[in-house]
């Protein structure tokens, strides 16, 4: 359902920048699943008039009784079935007012503000004018230039010294934290002119609990995650950080579920159920010690239990593997053996969070049988031998699994070893193979 939202969600605004006291607002447009729910606020000014048609809802954003040059965060809140998508978007809006200028009476003045002249203007009898200035939000200074009935020219700088406005807010993925599951959290950053910013140094920290920042999830956008203290009871409180700015937000916190524990450490496994089961398939190819090329495919199933980092494993499937020669002291005499095996081995993966939520480190352990079967061709055309026989065989593996739709994927490294000297197989199968795959999960 979350990935569904993040794919259909959406948000803009028309037009995308304002001029205070001059524009009465925008219009906002948010794609959303017919189902959702979607809730809009803003950091300065108002959003009223939401209307949902089809898959589409609008609302009206109102510009804030203000003249001095800001920024609007405005956040689109979209629920539906247990899952929540945060939508991010700025509008910038510009400061609008009349300076008051004294000069030499039927001087001409203009203003150059951030590569826009305003004006030119004569001064009347007294010397005054009246410039009209429109400063957009992250100007600071700007170019007055006055040329006088002579011709003669002076340039100097302005400084406008605009007050300062909020470049920083932060929601969370989930309408409450408890000490067992970590709540995601976006915080949305914003350059001095409004537009998002990639580079910001974002920090989130919080008395209430451990937090921690994966990085960049979008245009501006940064994703933590906060778990709270155990004992927390009423609401936690979080502080962003970026460029100096501070933002805050008061996040519920509930006690966890019956029986739930807090994980030994973080895994995309969703350590805040008491169970998940995944199943899928596996596939994978590599050379076995004696220098066979192997294939190797799996279907496996899956069982987290309580709130342990670790599955049990069980694996069925088959590995395949090329001709190799074998009793080659003398050359004429070597026979040539293929094989081939069906293979159930029971194991036990442990995981652990890496650089972001959705990506685990995995190291894997596996044990069981195969079913071994050779066929064997005999030097000097004295024809084909076939065998089988059962060999033990145990199994090794390190890799990355990468939380995507309902299920993840998984890469990992396998060291594979089995019994020698089986169905006249001079050698055995083992050997290092490389294996990829997915599993669907249930939670």
């Amino acid at each position: 359902m979350a990935l569904a939202l993040l794919l259909a969600a959406s948000i803009s605004a028309n037009p995308a920048q304002l001029v205070l006291g001059r524009d009465a607002g925008a219009d906002l447009e948010v794609r959303a699943p017919a189902g959702a729910r979607v809730t809009f606020s803003t950091t300065v000014g108002t959003v009223s008039g939401a209307e949902r048609r089809g898959d589409v809802v609008r609302a009206r954003f109102h510009v804030p009784p203000l003249r001095a040059p800001s920024v609007a965060l405005i956040l689109a809140q979209i629920d539906e079935g247990g899952g929540r998508e945060l939508q991010w978007i700025s509008i910038p809006l510009s400061g609008s007012d009349t300076m008051v200028i004294e000069t030499r009476p039927g001087s001409r003045v203009e203003a150059n503000v951030a590569g826009r002249v305003q004006g030119p203007l004569s001064a009347d009898r007294d010397g005054t004018v009246r410039l009209p200035m429109v400063v957009p939000p992250g100007v600071t200074q700007a170019t007055l230039k006055i040329t006088d009935k002579l011709g003669n020219e002076n340039e100097k700088p302005l400084d406008l010294e605009p007050p300062p406005y909020s470049r920083v807010r932060l929601a969370a993925r989930a309408e409450r934290a408890d000490p067992i599951a970590p709540v995601e959290v976006e915080i949305f950053v914003v350059k001095p002119d409004g537009t998002p910013d990639d580079a910001a140094v974002v920090t989130l920290a919080s008395e209430d609990g451990e937090t921690s920042l994966h990085g960049r999830a979008g245009p501006g956008v940064y994703l933590a995650e906060f778990i709270a203290a155990e004992g927390t009871r009423g609401s936690a409180q979080l502080e962003a950080k970026a460029n100096g700015q501070l933002a805050t937000m008061d996040l519920p916190v509930i006690a966890p579920p019956p029986g739930a524990r807090r994980p030994f450490w973080r895994t995309s496994l969703g350590p805040q159920r008491p169970w998940s089961v995944s199943a899928g398939l596996l596939g994978g190819g590599g050379r076995t010690f004696d220098g066979a090329s192997s294939g190797t495919f799996l279907a496996e199933a899956a069982v987290r239990l309580e709130s342990l980092p670790v599955e049990m494993l069980l694996d069925a499937g088959g590995n395949f593997l090329s001709e190799i020669s074998q009793y080659a002291a003398v050359p004429s005499l070597a026979e040539k053996a293929k094989a081939h095996a069906w293979l159930v081995q029971v194991g036990a993966r442990a995981s652990r969070q890496v650089f972001f939520k959705r990506l685990d480190a995995l190291a894997s352990f596996g044990v069981g049988l195969q079913h071994q079967s050779v066929r064997t061709t005999l030097p000097f055309f004295l024809g084909q031998v076939d065998d089988s026989g059962v060999a033990a065989r145990l199994a090794f593996g390190l890799g990355l699994s990468y939380r995507i739709g309902p299920g993840r994927a998984l890469a990992q490294l396998q060291l594979d070893w089995a019994s020698s000297q089986v169905a006249r197989l001079a050698g055995s199968t083992s050997g290092i193979q490389g294996t990829i795959g997915y599993l669907v999960t249930a939670r």
